[in-house]
């Protein structure tokens, strides 16, 4: 009955069944992360200090990703994650023993620095793996009950913080629901690897050992030879420099309503446990009914329109309420439809490519999109001294243009791309003559 409810076909339930438990615990894990991230720097650090931070985090990432897709091209995805998991784990108790006992003021640095890319990199593996298991059509009609498994769990861990915080549990202590949640996705792998190896092709979820490609110059040379990727990578970009100074504004507002660390931190988990209700909301009425109903060509715009209306209402009403509720409509919207479109973006790239270039993508051009709205925000303070920080939203709306001009370049290009042969483990460049 909920097969039929929810529109799952024979054979998909296991492997929907499967991402959205993985995603719930990892978006919950992802959400502890943002909580403790930004009550623990905003209550110890001004807000003036972040895009600097910012900008910090998009170059450690570039060199931090370039080593990790090196090391792990030639292992299988399951195997990928699990090492990233463990690892993660590894890292949390690090930072619970820093943080509890010498609380030193580069700890706040490292931790949001790390937290940038740990989640990150978590949840992009398993979208990976999603979009290796399922075609374009089953994408769209199930993308947006798996992401929803995500938007459940990061509700539980909002209200579930806010809870803990509010029955004067100690803040850090909550890293380790983060790591016993990523240490449970990874049992959920293990016991996940056998069947996944027994329903589907070997090379898509081993991929052949690769001895090279996977560090800076393959990733250079993947992109260089797909005017697809750049356009993809373009549109990332542009997005995420919108998404970074509304984010901005809206931290800078909470800042200065809730200066203390557990203030805050109670003031992010309601943030975040409503975000995810919202989320679970469009991901069910909208997302994947407005796929299958009109497709990604109409629903690509949709996002930029609505950031665009809550740019403007920023500028007219600069108030709390007003920049949480236009940073709620850019979160719900990123996680759900617009998450879901880029999803199915990716599904005209081969698997073996796919691997390599979607956790680059997803986290070093989204650190260099932070990064970019670092700079004109402190290029803005510099030159503007004394005019408020809400017109830097003017910016906002002439990027969100540029993102609305790049979205039929991309489904053009997605087109393209998915009408192609494909060499094996590459795309096809754009001035290349196709051979198979």
């Amino acid at each position: 009955m909920l097969s039929r409810f929810f529109n799952i076909r024979a054979g998909e339930t296991y492997h929907v069944a499967l991402l959205a438990g993985l995603l719930f615990l990892l978006i919950a894990a992802n959400n502890l992360i943002k909580i403790l991230r930004d009550s623990i720097f905003l209550g110890h650090h001004s807000v003036s200090e972040l895009p600097y931070l910012y900008i910090l985090v998009a170059l450690l990432a570039g060199v931090i990703i370039s080593k990790y897709t090196r090391y792990t091209a030639h292992l299988s995805l399951t195997r990928s994650i699990l090492l990233t998991n463990a690892f993660i784990v590894l890292s949390i108790g690090f930072f619970w023993l820093a943080l509890t006992f010498f609380n030193p003021g580069w700890s706040h640095y490292a931790f949001y620095i790390w937290s940038a890319m740990a989640g990150a990199i978590a949840v992009a593996q398993v979208w990976t793996l999603a979009n290796q298991i399922f075609t374009a059509e089953e994408g769209q009609r199930l993308f947006g009950i798996i992401t929803a498994g995500g938007t459940v769990g990061g509700a539980a861990a909002g209200f579930g913080a806010k809870w803990a915080v509010e029955s004067s549990f100690e803040t850090n202590h909550l890293l380790w629901f983060v790591a016993a949640l990523f240490v449970v996705a990874s049992l959920l792998v293990l016991c996940a690897d056998r069947r996944l190896r027994v329903h589907f092709m070997e090379n898509q979820i081993e991929p052949p050992r690769q001895t090279g490609g996977g560090g800076a110059g393959g990733i250079g040379e993947i992109l260089s030879g797909s005017r697809y990727l750049k356009t993809i990578a373009a549109v990332i970009l542009v997005s995420v420099i919108v998404s970074t100074l509304i984010d901005f504004q809206f931290k800078a507002a909470a800042k200065e309503a809730h200066p203390s660390k557990d203030a805050l931190a109670a003031f992010f988990s309601s943030y975040y446990g409503w975000l995810s209700i919202a989320t679970f909301f469009t991901q069910f009425v909208l997302t994947g009914r407005a796929l299958s109903q009109f497709g990604t060509r109409l629903i690509l715009y949709f996002t930029p329109g609505v950031l665009l209306t809550g740019s403007v209402a920023i500028m007219i009403w600069p108030s709390l309420i007003g920049a949480a509720l236009t940073r709620m409509a850019d979160a719900t919207l990123r996680n759900s439809i617009h998450r879901s479109n880029m999803e199915i973006a990716y599904m005209a790239v081969p698997p073996t490519t796919m691997k390599t270039i979607k956790t680059f993508l997803d986290v070093v051009i989204e650190r260099v999109g932070d990064a970019s709205a670092g700079f004109i925000i402190l290029l803005y303070s510099l030159i503007w001294l004394d005019a408020n920080v809400r017109y830097v939203h003017f910016i906002c709306l002439g990027l969100i243009v540029v993102w609305i001009f790049l979205l039929p370049l991309m489904r053009m290009g997605y087109e393209k791309a998915a009408g192609r042969p494909r060499i094996a483990g590459s795309i096809v460049a754009d001035d290349e003559p196709t051979r198979i």
